[in-house]
This record gives C-alpha cells, structure tokens and sequence, in this order.
C-alpha cells in the first residue's frame, strides 16, 4: 500500500507539472476574447467588462491573463496609455512564469506602454526585448506590430535607415500571416520615410502599392486616405494633373471620413496655378478643422489668396489668425519637449535605480559614490536641457524679431507698400480739387512726401535691379553655375569672392544670415550663398561634395533653426530667395508656382 500511495503521489505531481503550472484553466471567455481582441475590440470589450466581477474566482495566472488582454483591447481600441504600473506588474510575472508567447506579448504592450508615454529610448528596447525572446514563435502579426512600432519610432527621430529595414521587416510578417488588411499601412509607412528622406520616385512606387493593396480588398477609406497623400506627393513632385487625378479620386468617398488634408491639398494646387475661386471653396471647406496644423496652413494659403486679390484687409486679418495659431502650437511644442524632458529624465532615474540594485553586495562607500555620481549626472542632464531649452526660446525670438523686421523692410520695397502710397495720393489728389485753402497747403506737402517716398524706392529698386544684374554677369557668379565643366574647381578664395559680391548686392547679406540664426555653421551659410545665386540641388551638391539627400537634409534642418518649426527645403530657398532683394515683388506662393522645381 505505502508503494501504491507514493505511485499515486508522483503521478499527480506529474500531471501538475505537465499543466503547463495552471492552478486552473482559463475560462473560455477569455479565449473567446483573445481571438477577438486583435479584429474585433469594440466586441471584446464588453465580454471583458462583463466578466471583471469574477476577478476573485481567478488565481495569480488567470488574473494575469485577464490585465494583459484588457491592456491589449485598450491599446486596440486606441486609449491612450498614461501609466505603466500594471504592464510591469503583468510583465514580471510572465518573465517569472515562463510564458514565452505571453512574455512576448506583453514586451511588446510595454513598448506601447512607453511610447504613449513618450518615453522612445524604453519603448524601443522592450521592443528589441520582444524581438529577443521570440525565436521560432508564429505570432506573426505580433512580431509584424513589433518591427512596425519599431520603424514609427526610427521615423520619428530621423532615423530613417533604420525605420525603412523595420517596416521592411514589419511588410515580411504580413506576408507571412497573409494580413493584407495591415500590409496596406505598412506600404504606405515605408513610402513616408521615403517621402521625408527626398525619394520621390520610390515614395509614389510605395504609396502606389498600398493604395492598390487597400482598393483590392475593399478598404475605401484607406485608399481614399493614401489616394490623398499621394495627390500631395504629386503637388511636391509639380505633377498637378496626377494630383488632381488622385485627389478627385479621394474625393469619391467622403462620407465619415477626415476630409480635411484632401480639401487642403485641393486648395493649394488651385492656389498655386492661380485658379482663386477653386482655391477659395476648397480651403473655406477646412476653417472648421479641429487640427490646429491644418487650420495653420490654411490660414497662410487664404492670406496668399487675398493678397492676389488685392484684398490686403482680408489678407491681413487671415495672417493675424494665422499668427494665433502659430502661437497656440508654440506653447504645446514647449509643454511637449518639457513632457520629452522629464521622461527623460526619468529614464535616468530609473536606470540609476537599476545599477544601485545589481551593487547591492558592494561596499556601502562605493554604492553611495556611484548612487550619488549617477544622481549629479541626472541633475546635470536636467539642467542642461533647460538651459538649452532656455537658449532656444531666447535665439528663435531674436531669429522671429529679425525674421519681423526683414518682412517689414520687403514690404516697404513692394509694389503692394507704393501702391498703397499712389492710393493715398489718389484721395489726396480728390481732397485738393475741393475748396478747402485752409487745409490746402497741408494737403499739398503731404502728397510731395508721398511721391519722394514712391521715387526713393523706385531709385532703390533701380539700382538693386542694376546690382544683381551686375552680379548675374560677374565672373564668379559664372564660374559657380560652370560647375560641371572639367576645369572648373572651387577653391576658397572662389566662396570669399561669392561672399563679397552678394555682401555688396544684397546690402551685407552674410551678416544679414547671421542675424536671423547666429550659429549658423559654414556648410549652412554656402549653403544659403548657392541659393541666392539660384544653383540647383544637383549642382550643390557637386560644389559642397555632398549627396542630394545630404544638401536637401541640410536645408530642412537650417530653417527649422531659423523658423523653430518644421518646413520643407524648398521653404528655406523661398526664405533666402526673398531676403534684402529689393527685385522680389511677387509673393511666396506665386514664386513657389513659377519657379523651376529643384526640390529634390
């Protein structure tokens, strides 16, 4: 009998062990709501609701389970996560129990977790966590999220090698689960990057594969969705006709969808090939918008638009809209890089605390040395991110000051400043032909000051015509734009001649740069050289040694210094194209439609 009874004992011991350690079996609910979770949320968050009152029937496991996929319906349902308090508890037990695929899963959630947060360095490595712990796994749409949460994060931060290898790896997972649903998005993540880094024709190959993907299984609004970001690649690339082609495509299905970028897109074509009543209705249609970037934009075009109507009120009054916008997303880009910061900082704090547990056996003297170094380390991180912080608000509010007093110099050397005048003389040329001797005189000196005023800069405009025209006819000039002549090299003294003659045509131009970004580098200032004297992008980059995407890079970088806000390349041209030239009469948008494109 006692042989039989320890027989009896090692068999239930056994068949504990080969439960997989389960106290009990997860209830079918909850299996029902994983399978449901990844397509259907909306259905599995009332099963999950209603099944939270028998949380106390559960044990450690089963309760595990349950936080992990109400985590995991949220994050699909796109709530916001702004704790990560219980994935590292769910986490900590999985890497205690032993649960790869679980494990896994929820590696991934605490990047999820971590980016919402807008911690990146911690998101991204419990996704490489996740990658880690994988190996021969067949949650292909989870490894799949993975590399695609991965190359988000690359694209965020301008790392776009990096971002296009993971969405590239992301679009093999979806092969492989035979998820064309997803795949769509991934194409058109990949055909962003390229789209940012310059590549144009593989950004159109890319977003042309997941509009066809996403037309093919029926997703209306996602196509409708890419139809219009490729419309404005089209807009970028000047292929208006394609634009249109996609666009009025988008616009087929407009019924419950965001409609706003299609109309905005619209609006500016039709503003950039002077089609202002199309333009008008289109960019009324997006006032509404709750995007205060789209509103911002907006508000730009319908000033251009006014002003090419001659209805300077208008214009006036869209650019003082357009101005408290602008302020408004000033202040939460500044509340976003505190946010960006202290989660940084916090990121030290926790790294801290982790290396003063791993020396827990040291000595006390060294653990309080290192504890304490680490600490003035994070201290002084903190303290130089505010004074650059600091720093920055202080450069680009002299940069905006400077940028002020440039437009108002421009304007003052416009046609639209001496038409303003001639209109002032027109009333007073009406008052004087009425009987008034006793303001007659008055009158008189103030027409005589307006018509010096309007010759003073027609004699200023004259000679700057004379100027650049001297400069368009220089030897240097000439020898920068005879650049893909064998002999021709450029050598120092060339940049120091180029230097002078646009110091003495464009009334001390260098220093003119310098004061709207004083720590503009060398490379930044022949940048800006070349794009005054109207070199295109490929002959820059021959003349600087550099690639295409480097110089266009370049140029997006430096006019985020000067502006404090993100622009194109071809927005930094426009801003040194119009800086002291007292021949630019016309306004951004019609040199913007006129002009050659050398973009990219």
């Amino acid at each position: 009998m006692p042989r039989i009874s320890i027989l009896l004992m090692l068999v239930l011991i056994s068949a504990f062990y080969a439960c997989d350690h389960r106290g009990k079996p997860y209830p079918a609910t909850l299996s029902q709501i994983e399978s449901l979770a990844d397509t259907n949320p909306e259905e599995a968050r009332p099963l999950l609701d209603r099944l939270r009152d028998s949380l106390s029937l559960f044990d450690e496991e089963q309760h595990m389970y349950y936080d992990l996929l109400d985590l995991k319906v949220n994050d699909k349902m796109y709530v916001r996560h702004t704790s990560d308090s219980l994935i590292k508890r769910i986490t900590a037990f999985y890497e205690t129990y032993g649960d790869r695929d679980k494990l896994l899963e929820s590696y991934y959630y605490m990047g999820r977790v971590y980016r919402d947060l807008n911690d990146a360095p911690e998101a991204l490595k419990y996704f490489q966590k996740a990658l880690d712990v994988a190996g021969d796994t067949r949650k292909y749409r989870l490894l799949s999220n993975v590399y695609s949460q991965m190359g988000t994060l690359y694209f965020y931060q301008n790392v776009y090698e990096n971002a296009i290898r993971m969405h590239e790896k992301a679009a093999q997972y979806k092969l492989l689960k035979g998820d064309s649903t997803s795949l769509s998005l991934v194409m058109r993540d990949i055909a962003r990057v390229y789209d940012a880094i310059n590549k144009n024709d593989s950004a159109v190959l890319y977003y042309q594969k997941a509009a066809d993907i996403a037309k093919e299984i029926g997703l209306v609004h996602r196509y409708s969705g890419i139809s219009t970001e490729l419309g404005d690649l089209h807009r970028e690339m000047g292929m208006y006709d394609k634009a249109f082609e996609c666009l009025f495509e988008s616009l087929k299905d407009s019924v419950g969808r965001n409609m706003y970028p299609t109309y905005s897109t619209l609006g500016h074509i039709y503003l950039e090939v002077r089609k202002l009543d199309s333009a008008d209705y289109y960019l009324r249609r997006c006032l509404d918008s709750p995007d205060l970037y789209v509103r911002d934009a907006i508000y730009e075009y319908l000033s251009l638009l006014y002003e090419r109507r001659l209805n300077y009120r208008e214009a006036i009054r869209y650019v003082r809209l357009g101005q408290q916008v602008q302020d408004t997303i000033r202040k939460i880009t500044d509340s976003e890089e505190i946010r960006k910061m202290t989660s940084l900082y916090n990121y030290q704090k926790r790294e801290t605390e982790n290396l003063r547990l791993k020396g827990e056996n040291d000595r006390m003297q060294i653990r309080i040395y290192r504890i304490l170094s680490l600490f003035g380390l994070g201290l002084s991180i903190t303290l130089l991110f505010i004074y650059r912080l600091k720093r920055q608000k202080e450069r680009l509010a002299r940069q905006f000051e400077a940028l002020q007093r440039e437009k108002q110099e421009q304007y003052e050397r416009s046609f639209q400043y001496v038409e303003a005048n001639n209109a002032k003389l027109n009333e007073l040329g009406t008052l004087l032909s009425k009987d008034h001797e006793d303001t007659n005189s008055l009158l008189h000196v103030r027409k005589e000051l307006l018509q010096v005023t309007n010759e003073q800069i027609q004699l200023r405009r004259t000679e700057r015509d004379l100027l650049e025209s001297d400069l368009r006819h220089s030897d240097i000039y000439m020898k920068f734009h005879s650049t893909n002549e064998a002999d021709q090299i450029i050598r120092e003294e060339d940049w120091n001649a180029l230097r002078k003659e646009l110091d003495k045509t464009y009334n001390n131009f260098t220093n003119r740069l310098y004061q709207l970004y004083s720590g503009m580098s060398l490379i930044e200032l022949r940048i800006c050289y070349l794009i005054k004297i109207s070199v295109k992008v490929t002959d820059m980059a021959k003349i600087l040694g550099r690639s295409k995407p480097s110089v266009s890079s370049s140029r997006k970088r430096l006019y985020k210094k000067i502006k404090g806000e993100d622009g194109t390349p071809n927005e930094l041209d426009e801003l040194i194209a119009d800086l002291q030239s007292y021949t630019t009469l016309r306004t951004k948008s019609e040199q913007k439609a006129n002009k050659k494109r050398t973009k990219f």
